[in-house]
């Protein structure tokens, strides 16, 4: 008998999800807004040059204890090879629809998130190869993923006070459906995600007058399951992930300091037994100011360091971000940013290095109701 599909219960779950009769969140509101950012390649690399525009929207509806926000991109990327070939895939993200419903005393929030399948399937393999270029955690492009199937995410999450601590603790499981992601000769790519749970865990306190906040992120993987047309099939274990970021707020007269760093680290998968080599370590570090210009308008500038080390060579980036805040009114607020990278790629001995540099700017526009 065929399966129900997995989307068709989206509905049905949130409703459960998300009663809403009690008192807890806040008003909603809605954001649009425009992205777009370049890469481009020194002289040596095959690729010349690697872009992406994102248009997002959403909206968050709030009543009492409930929260129900929407979100989905239109985004087009674009790779230009240097022999002057280039193909660009332009099209919808998968829509994200979360709820979230807190419990008593506002120490416990559940939350339940659908994937729909509104982005990219079916690609040509040619396509699929652009997307997966603007897939990497280290160039941090504003979409890197357009579709990844169906999906259903249960969770929960505790706070608590312990001393000058505040401590928190979350979980979630997230189950998929099948997705094809691109078909080739031998006919559809067909993937299911195997169960990831994840595992978070939360500190903050208040340091004098600046506030100190610390995390870590733990994610687990069941099988993969893949089927290449009606012939090769497999396995694929994807290897486990930790997130661990921190943060420190302050204030220096009027303007505010903050600071952060993260790691991400992704542990090698494999296939049949075979180790894939896709091992991922991401560092990044960096400050950015608030700093008043009047009393509706904000100079937000920032600077950040990011390093990767995948399983052969490695990559360092500098950005520079220049952005302002403008209140508008009490409830329209307008963020146009600019932002500049640097950086450089390393391919492993003994091969030769790669100059990158990046520009991007961007515009968001939040209204609160």
């Amino acid at each position: 008998m065929r399966r129900r599909p997995l989307w068709n219960w989206a509905l049905p779950l949130l409703v459960v999800a998300a009663p809403a009769e009690a008192q807890r969140f806040g008003s909603g509101g809605g954001t649009v807004g425009a992205e777009a950012l370049t890469y481009r390649f020194g002289p040596n690399f095959g690729v010349r040059s690697l872009s992406q525009w994102a248009l997002p929207v959403a909206i968050v509806v709030s009543r009492g204890r409930t929260m129900v926000d929407v979100g989905t991109y239109l985004a087009s990327t674009s790779l230009e090879r240097r022999d002057g070939t280039s193909l660009r895939v332009t099209g919808f993200t998968d829509t994200q629809v979360r709820g979230a419903y807190v419990v008593g005393q506002d120490a416990v929030v559940l939350t339940a998130v659908v994937n729909l399948p509104t982005g990219a399937s079916e690609l040509t393999l040619a396509e699929y190869a652009v997307l997966a270029s603007a897939s990497s955690s280290f160039l941090a492009f504003p979409v890197n993923a357009y579709g990844s199937g169906a999906s259903l995410t249960a969770g929960a999450a505790a706070a608590l006070p312990a001393g000058a601590w505040n401590l928190g603790l979350a979980g979630s499981i997230r189950l998929s459906d099948d997705f094809t992601p691109f078909r080739d000769a031998d006919g559809g790519f067909t993937y299911r995600a195997g169960l990831e749970t994840r595992l978070r865990a939360g500190a903050d306190r208040l340091v004098g007058p600046a506030r100190l906040s610390l995390g870590l992120t733990f994610s687990t993987f069941s099988n993969d399951e893949f089927a290449n047309g009606s012939g090769v099939t497999g396995v694929y274990r994807p290897g486990t992930r930790f997130i661990v970021e921190a943060s420190y707020a302050t204030a220096v007269g009027a303007t505010s300091v903050i600071a952060y760093a993260w790691d991400f680290l992704r542990l090698a998968g494999d296939s049949a037994g075979t180790d894939t080599k896709n091992r991922e370590n991401v560092l990044a570090g960096g400050a950015r100011l608030i700093v008043p210009l009047g009393r509706r308008v904000f100079f937000e500038p920032g600077l950040e360091g990011r390093a990767t080390w995948p399983e052969e060579g490695q990559g360092a980036l500098l950005q520079f971000t220049s952005a302002l805040r403008l209140r508008l009114t009490r409830r329209l607020t307008i963020l146009p940013a600019l932002r500049l990278n640097l950086g450089r790629l390393e391919e492993p001995p003994p091969g030769i290095g790669h100059q990158i540099w990046a520009y991007g700017l961007s515009v968001f526009i939040r209204e609160s109701f």
